[in-house]
């Protein structure tokens, strides 16, 4: 590490041996504002570390309180988290769980998930001591409402994805967690990939006593300059084909297939499985069984192959070895092509995304053009092009050698009746008839008269 952030060395155990050799700029920025006390609104692109800026200082923090204070036992048996960290899917909150757990493994502290729909179990959360609770906010709320987690030893409040957490109609649970809350222990932390006017209606409406230093990275709302993208242009009906086109030639490794509503999803599946029977495909989108959601996602993260999802892991999400994204719909909003795009390019490996587009989606791409204007995210590649126009030739062809092989056996068909109906007709035919006909037909056909002497 060039600078030194921290006082306690496990945090240091934890870089080595995640093979982190030095912070990167939105780290370098966040975490000694963190340190110093300050709440944050901290907008930066998707895949620029914002999960160990705020993980790192906690623990750090933590630890010194640890020091100074003395380790804490719970000898009330009520569940009195000193950090909460709110995430808007159990997908994120899970994948943020992972990382503090690998961290705090070297720092001895508590943590615990507490996720909406995956049966977590508040009544034994309730006794246990916690120092980071990772929750989704209704889950917290409900627990909070309970009196299953008591929150007013909360000094740190992060948000990841905030302005998603608004978008996904939390704004209520958001308030009524703060309210809960003393706020002159606390600060809070507000991080994500895009500016918003949701963003700022929540600073000025529910943390409106809260003084925010905004740390606005230079390439916010922007996609990782590792990413090569690759426009498909196609008509609409043509989308499974050439779906599956892409797969065969360019879909090599771990990828993502993104539709809009949740109904495409299965149709994408079918054909997927049908096309490639020894593929892995998954499914993932909101509405769900919380079980079944877990299940697939797990078993996407363990085994790869292709999801095929909305944009419920558009947010966030850091899986390891994704080498793809595919646009089988470009989104409704502009924003949200650059979280997909953010699946991929992290932490500075090479990433791909393709686009199929039609006729219809021009409005899309001009909003999304305009909201990535400094980078050719939707250049067309005209080497993919070709590659593509090829595959459609052959299609064409194989189609062709179909109708010609059709119009042969139709031939071969009526032939072969017309055969048997022959044979049938000269069975049909009498024996004495025949005989008749042979001995007529040897008879010479003028045949002189001799005149008897």
């Amino acid at each position: 590490m060039q600078k030194k952030m921290f006082s306690n060395e496990t945090l240091y155990d934890f870089l080595k041996e995640s093979k982190i050799a030095d912070f990167n700029v939105i780290q370098q920025q966040v975490i000694p504002l963190f340190l110093q006390g300050k709440s944050l609104n901290v907008i930066a692109k998707t895949g620029s570390g914002k999960t160990l800026a705020f993980l790192l200082p906690i623990v750090e923090l933590l630890k010194n309180l640890e020091f100074n204070e003395g380790v804490r036992y719970n000898k009330e048996g009520q569940a009195r988290p000193y950090a909460i960290i709110l995430a808007p899917t159990r997908e994120l909150a899970t994948q943020i769980t992972k990382v503090c757990k690998s961290i705090t493994h070297h720092a001895k502290l508590k943590v615990r998930p507490l996720l909406g729909g995956v049966g977590t179990s508040t009544k034994k959360l309730a006794h246990e001591h916690i120092d980071i609770l990772i929750a989704t906010p209704g889950r917290l709320t409900s627990a909070i409402k309970r009196k299953e987690i008591y929150p007013s030893d909360v000094r740190y409040l992060v948000l990841d994805e905030a302005d998603q957490v608004l978008e996904f109609g939390f704004k209520r649970d958001i308030q009524f967690i703060y309210e809960q809350l003393n706020k002159e222990l606390l600060k809070v932390y507000l991080f994500s990939a895009t500016s918003s006017q949701a963003l700022e209606t929540v600073q000025s409406e529910v943390f409106t006593d809260v003084p925010f230093i905004n740390v606005n990275h230079a390439e916010q709302n922007q996609v990782a300059r590792t990413l090569r993208t690759f426009n498909i242009f196609i008509r609409n009906e043509e989308k499974l084909k050439m779906m599956s086109a892409f797969i065969k030639n360019e879909g090599k490794g771990n990828g993502i297939i993104f539709v809009n509503k949740h109904t495409t999803i299965e149709s994408v599946a079918a054909q997927l499985r049908k096309d490639f029977p020894k593929l892995k495909v998954h499914t993932l989108y909101g509405e769900m069984p919380a079980k079944d959601r877990k299940k697939s996602y797990e078993l996407f993260l363990s085994t790869g192959g292709v999801l095929v999802a909305t944009d419920i892991v558009a947010r966030g999400v850091d899986i390891a070895d994704l080498r793809w994204v595919l646009n089988f719909d470009l989104p409704f909003e502009a924003v949200y092509y650059v979280h997909r795009c953010g699946r991929v390019g992290r932490n500075s490996k090479d990433g791909f995304v393709y686009n199929l587009v039609c006729p219809q989606d021009s409005s899309i791409v001009s909003r999304i053009n305009a909201a990535i204007s400094a980078q050719t995210a939707l250049k067309l590649s005209l080497v993919d092009e070709k590659r593509f126009k090829v595959q459609k030739r052959s299609e064409v062809k194989e189609k062709e050698e179909t109708l010609l092989d059709k119009k042969k056996k139709k031939l071969a068909d009526l032939k072969e009746k017309i055969d048997l109906k022959n044979k049938k007709k000269a069975r049909a035919t009498p024996l004495k008839h025949v005989k008749k006909v042979v001995q007529v037909s040897q008879k010479p056909r003028y045949a002189k008269k001799v005149k008897k002497k």
